[in-house]
């Protein structure tokens, strides 16, 4: 429903059924970037929160919004594709920054809200139509391709890309690199970069577009992995579907205790969806290993893989005795641009 439903925090964490507590913190919600100014009903908008601040260990990001029932949405992270509502309005959608104080109390470090506006779109409104747009496919931990997708009859003259850490560029080329420093992430910190791209024409006014390029901090290079991951290259089921297996061992003089499991599915256009789901749902454990660790693995099933996925992108969550959160990640799925599905994928490194 539109934005007349509240929005407060309260009110939200009411339908989540948490207990909110409000912290103080260095963590400052700068602002929050989207890929557009408005957004068909029922189309997809990308949301980016900017933060500023010391991070706070442990940190949780997450979006949050009301929706009809006096309910709520949750998603987790720093970026968000929202699906718009079939009814056009004005909609709000609040990003937090939180930490877990047990049971059901959360406690909210930083937090800022955005008011969206949902139009009813004629046939020729509708995002498929737009003349600009920004295809992302990362290469590395903080290497990403960008290319400018342009439908129009007026020819280009130049393609300028402002890549959202102070780096710029101006080419005839649709297409360009960029390598983000991760040095100045904290270990395993996420950060989102706001991607914008002006098209200029021969004729008539220019063109713009944004899109986002997330990353991830690595540890520092002197600090052993906190457990050690093995991912079998996956295979096709004679059934339909793959399978991935995974062995994850937790060295002696610390224990793992393993939380959930973020899949994120990647599409050829750019644009990635999120879920999040407890551990135990998605990766079947077949022997305990001690200390948390196991000996697994993960399906895919053929009904996941339609024709516009790209790549499939697993990232499972937990904390040692210390509290220090551990991630690891591998791909159980990926398509080549052949269409013909790999015979083996390598894992991603480990985080």
């Amino acid at each position: 429903m539109p934005a007349s439903l509240s929005a407060s925090g309260e009110a939200l964490s009411a339908a989540l059924n948490e207990e909110r507590v409000s912290l103080t913190s260095s963590v400052v919600v700068e602002g929050i970037d989207t890929d557009r100014s408005w957004v068909c009903a029922g189309e997809s908008m990308g949301l980016s929160a900017r933060l500023g601040g010391e991070p706070e260990s442990g940190a949780v990001y997450r979006w949050v919004w009301p929706v009809a029932g006096n309910s709520a949405e949750l998603h987790p992270g720093p970026t968000l594709q929202w699906r718009a509502p079939e009814i056009a309005g004005r909609y709000r959608v609040r990003f937090q920054v939180c930490t877990d104080l047990g049971g059901r109390r959360v406690g909210v470090l930083a937090e800022r809200e955005v008011e969206l506006d949902v139009r009813r779109c004629g046939e020729q409104e509708t995002q498929r139509h737009e003349p600009l747009r920004i295809s992302v496919l990362q290469r590395g931990q903080g290497s990403f391709a960008f290319e400018a997708l342009y439908q129009g009859d007026a020819r280009v003259t130049a393609y300028a890309w402002d890549f959202g850490d102070g780096a710029t560029s101006t080419s005839s080329e649709s297409r360009v690199e960029h390598s983000y420093a991760l040095q100045s992430l904290g270990a395993q910190e996420v950060k989102s970069f706001t991607v914008r791209l002006q098209a200029r024409l021969d004729r008539g006014g220019p063109l713009e577009a944004t899109a986002f390029a997330l990353t991830r901090g690595q540890p520092p290079s002197d600090t052993p992995p906190p457990v050690d991951l093995r991912v079998s290259r996956w295979r096709p089921l004679p059934e339909g579907g793959w399978r991935s297996d995974v062995v994850v061992r937790v060295p002696e003089g610390t224990a793992v205790t393993w939380e959930r499991l973020e899949r994120i599915s990647l599409h050829w256009d750019g644009q990635a969806d999120t879920t999040m789901r407890p551990w135990r749902e998605v990766l079947q454990v077949e022997e305990e290993l001690g200390r948390g660790g196991f000996r697994g693995y993960v399906m895919v099933r053929a009904s996941e893989t339609s024709s516009e996925l790209k790549q499939l992108l697993d990232f499972l969550y937990g904390h040692d005795a210390t509290g220090q959160e551990v991630v690891v990640s591998w791909s159980p799925f990926k398509r080549e641009p052949s269409s013909e599905p790999p015979r083996t994928v390598e894992p991603p490194p480990q985080k």
